[in-house]
């Protein structure tokens, strides 16, 4: 009698451990047929920066190319970056300035910020970046007296989380807890999570939280 006792209580047990695996396996999995949304909550985001990573920096002191690898600051979360040229900037050459860092998976990523000969407009970047490890200038980038300045910033796109198929897969905002009548502008990547980005409509000021809602694609993990 014992043993059976002891039989049925082992079936017990197996039976419940297979349940829980069946449960949590229904939680996981997602239907072709089903969407599903993702919230992310921002903290406390700075307004945009042209000097939050580097400020006034010397860029190429000659013909040579010169890369820069200390920063003042790293973003304050995943945004796209704005470089911004000054001083005299009639030594600028046409040329491509290429910033390495990470995106929110830690994952490294590049982006390249074409300039034309003379020009003293800033060149807004599309990709969110986590942190940036360097901004390299080409041979050439500038001549003269090589006294232009290079200052790198931060824009107001603000990476997401995962990607999504479309833009139209952004649902809604909100800005300390309300709701954001005015939608925000959204881009979207299906497979590049640091190309999924949004301007929130309200002021981002360092105090005030944004909260995105959005369907993801399945396409984007750490």
């Amino acid at each position: 009698m014992r043993m059976f006792f002891l039989f049925m209580l082992s079936i017990c047990f197996s039976m419940t451990a297979e349940a829980q695996s069946v449960r949590r396996l229904f939680q996981d999995v997602k239907l072709p047929t089903q969407g599903v949304v993702e919230q992310q909550t921002f903290t406390n985001l700075l307004a945009a920066s042209t000097t939050r990573v580097l400020s006034g920096n010397a860029g190429a002191t000659s013909a040579a190319a010169a890369t820069v690898t200390s920063f003042a600051a790293q973003p304050d979360s995943p945004r796209n970056l704005v470089i911004t040229p000054g001083g005299t900037t009639t030594d600028i050459e046409a040329c491509v300035i290429t910033v390495s860092g990470t995106n929110i998976f830690d994952k490294a990523i590049t982006e390249t910020f074409t300039f034309t000969a003379n020009q003293n407009t800033a060149v807004t970047g599309a990709k969110a970046f986590k942190t940036v490890t360097s901004v390299a200038f080409p041979a050439n980038c500038e001549s003269g007296g090589f006294a232009a300045t290079w200052s790198v910033g931060i824009g107001e796109k603000i990476g997401l989380k995962r990607c999504m198929a479309e833009a139209g897969a952004w649902i809604q905002s909100s800005l300390d807890g309300a709701y954001e009548s005015t939608r925000a502008t959204v881009v979207s990547d299906a497979d590049e999570v640091e190309k999924n980005t949004a301007d929130f409509n309200g002021t981002m000021n360092g105090s005030n939280d944004f909260k995105a809602y959005f369907i993801q694609n399945y396409g984007c993990f750490p």
